[in-house]
This record gives structure tokens, C-alpha cells and sequence, in this order.
């Protein structure tokens, strides 16, 4: 996989992230987007904000990298990325294809939907997608391979820049698959 290649292929598909949510959740009442299929299993607005939860952490690391780059050159050099092991066991625990339910930690689990208000929680998220597709701009100028940024795990276990941008997208289009099962379950139920 090429860097520039592959940031393209991202912005494609942060720009699909964010037209789904303004088309499938943006029109919906705050009961709709709060309205669980089962007591265990999460709302719409609930798979939001887990996705704002973590992807607020990662974001944040790629930020203060990309502050740092100082002048920006012309043109970025392109790299082929290279994934190590904490790079494929992180995508692989969170790619939208694999069957295996993992909890949330508890760090990034959601509070209950009655406790969440969902015009926030939207906003949020928008914003969160808008800042992560403009980063990925910017962080273009960087080493994917060399720069970490580090884990929800904890300062000792880094994942590789490519590899977080290949993660957060795949884990945003699993929860995005997730809420949108929620709202046609939803459509089975009178509210």
C-alpha cells in the first residue's frame, strides 16, 4: 500500500462517514437515535459517541504530531506502508468484516442513551470526522512508518501512523454498520 494512494482512499471514505450520518441519523428524533433493540445492545447515539470516545484519544496523538511538522514542503514523499503486529491485531480486532464481538474498555464505553443528548453527540462527531479528514491532509508530509502515536492501551504499546489512520477508519465504518442495523431494526417497532 502507497501513503498517497491510501490518504485518498481514506478522504473517500471519511467523505462517505460523513454523508451516511447527515442521511441516515441527522433527520432522526432524539428517541429514535436513543432507542435500543435489546437492554445489552447500544443505540445509535451510543455507537456516536463510543466512536467519539476513542477516536477523540487518537486524534489528539496525530494532532500534536501534525502540529509539529512546522513549514510544510510543496510536495509529500510518497512510502509504501509497512503494518507491524500491534498495527494488524488492532485493525483486525476492529475491522468492519470480522464477526468477533470485543467490549468496549471501559474508557471508551458510552454512558447510557438517556443520559446522552443527541444534538451534542452528532456535532461531535462531525467535528471529530472533519478534523481527522483534515489531518490527514497534513499528515501526509509525515513517515507513517516511523511516526507512533499511542494506544488506548497505554504509552507503552505505540501503533505506527499509517496503521492508526487504517484503524480509526475501519473501527468508525464497523460502529457506522452497527447504528445503521440499529436504525432498521428500529423501523420493525412503533415508537
Amino acid at each position: 500500500m502507497q501513503k498517497l494512494v491510501t490518504a485518498h482512499h481514506l478522504q473517500a471514505r471519511l467523505t462517505t462517514v460523513l454523508e451516511t450520518v447527515e442521511r441516515e441519523f441527522a433527520t432522526l428524533t432524539d428517541q429514535q437515535l436513543r432507542w435500543k433493540p435489546a437492554p445489552d445492545r447500544w443505540s445509535v447515539v451510543e455507537c456516536l459517541q463510543h466512536l467519539n470516545l476513542a477516536e477523540r484519544f487518537y486524534i489528539r496523538n496525530i494532532q500534536h504530531k501534525v502540529d509539529k511538522l512546522g513549514l510544510v514542503q510543496a510536495n509529500p514523499a510518497d512510502q509504501t506502508i509497512e503494518s507491524d503486529w500491534v498495527g494488524k491485531a488492532l485493525l483486525f480486532a476492529v475491522d468492519p468484516q470480522v464477526k468477533i464481538k470485543l467490549p468496549a474498555p471501559g474508557i471508551i464505553r458510552p454512558r447510557p442513551a438517556a443520559e446522552l443528548v443527541p444534538a451534542d453527540v452528532l456535532a461531535q462527531f462531525l467535528e471529530l470526522q472533519t478534523l481527522l479528514r483534515s489531518l490527514l491532509d497534513k499528515a501526509v508530509y509525515l513517515d507513517w512508518n516511523r511516526e507512533k502515536v499511542m494506544t488506548l492501551f497505554g504509552n507503552w504499546l505505540k501503533i505506527r501512523l499509517g496503521d492508526a489512520f487504517l484503524m480509526l477508519l475501519a473501527h468508525t465504518e464497523r460502529h457506522m454498520n452497527q447504528a445503521m442495523r440499529v436504525k432498521a431494526e428500529m423501523g420493525t417497532f412503533a415508537l
